[in-house]
């Protein structure tokens, strides 16, 4: 007699991580960036600054702030279309639910993404996120 082989294809789900930047990573409510303003810990460097406070859920969550004094509509959005896009890609590597206000300096406003990764992981480091 001829042993029976059965073959079982198993699948292994893994976690991937989400690169994605979703509405519950956004702080919306004028009331919650008052709270960060108010009640979080500022972490400021030459050409940015970080306001992080303890988050309710378990949740990251990161506003973003120009203001209108660093330039016109068109540089303020291009500002924070390179704030989103650093912290989409880093928002998996910190180790806490917080929500952070992130205020870009004039200094930082005409660089490229490369200095924005650079300062969101030098001010990450300082609030021990990371």
């Amino acid at each position: 007699m001829r042993p029976i082989l059965e073959c079982r294809q198993v699948k292994i789900l893994v976690a991937q991580a989400s690169y994605k930047f979703k509405k519950f990573n956004r702080v919306k409510s004028a009331r919650l960036f008052q709270t960060v303003y108010k009640h979080g810990t500022a972490f400021n460097d030459a050409e940015a600054v970080f306001y992080v406070f303890p988050s309710e859920d378990e949740k990251v969550k990161i506003g973003l702030a120009v203001g209108k004094k660093l330039g016109c509509a068109v540089e303020r959005n291009h500002a924070k279309r390179l704030m989103r896009e650093v912290f989409r890609h880093k928002k998996n590597e910190l180790h806490k639910p917080v929500c952070i206000i992130w205020v870009v300096r004039r200094r930082l406003l005409h660089k490229g993404l490369a200095a924005y990764a650079k300062v969101f992981c030098r001010l990450a480091h300082k609030a021990a996120l990371m």
